[in-house]
């Protein structure tokens, strides 16, 4: 069984070392090329300002996120949930890098995220495939012919990991004759 989760954040900012904190999470869970339909997904209060740039992509704000829980109280299910899975994000250094922030925020052990997990980053894979053009999300959706004009007004990260997983299995990622292809090439 091969289980992979596509993963996404949405965040007040730019930089978790200039103090940027994960607002929302979204995890899709494919195995053996199939949508499960198992997600874990969270918002998170935090007492970092979003920035007005963060706000215009995602427009999850202060107010929205003031009775949720704090990234610690959620980090047990995340990490149970994530386990022993290949993780694909797309532009996946920035999300792997302020889930590192917030595991150590809270006191976590990242030793155990890289023991159980292994990453891949969709959009270098994307970047190799297709060199010179745009890759990002809203272009892979139209490349691949995925439906999301009307359900996707601003990022959200458990749609944005919906839309990627469907991408990835369209792009033919999952194929028994392309898997071990893809996975070595890309990986």
């Amino acid at each position: 069984m091969k289980r992979y989760i596509f993963l996404d954040v949405e965040t007040t900012g730019l930089s978790p070392h200039k103090g940027d904190r994960v607002i929302e999470i979204g995890c899709v869970e494919v195995i053996n090329g199939f949508i499960t339909g198992r997600v874990f997904h969270s918002y998170f209060k935090t007492f970092t300002k979003i920035s007005d740039d963060a706000y215009n992509i995602h427009g999850i704000n202060q107010k929205f996120l003031k009775d949720k829980p704090l990234f610690g109280e959620k980090l047990d299910d995340l990490l149970g949930f994530i386990s022993n899975s290949t993780i694909i994000a797309h532009n996946a250094k920035f999300d792997v890098n302020f889930i590192h922030y917030e595991i150590n925020n809270c006191g976590g052990n990242i030793e155990y995220l890289h023991a159980n997990c292994l990453f891949l980053d969709s959009l270098e894979i994307f970047r190799k495939m297709f060199p010179r053009q745009k890759n990002d999300l809203e272009s892979l959706c139209k490349r691949y012919n995925v439906y999301f004009e009307n359900i996707r007004e601003k990022h959200t990260a458990i749609l944005d990991a919906w839309l990627l997983s469907i991408i990835i299995i369209k792009m033919g990622f999952f194929d028994k004759k392309s898997y071990l292809k893809n996975f070595n090439e890309y990986n």
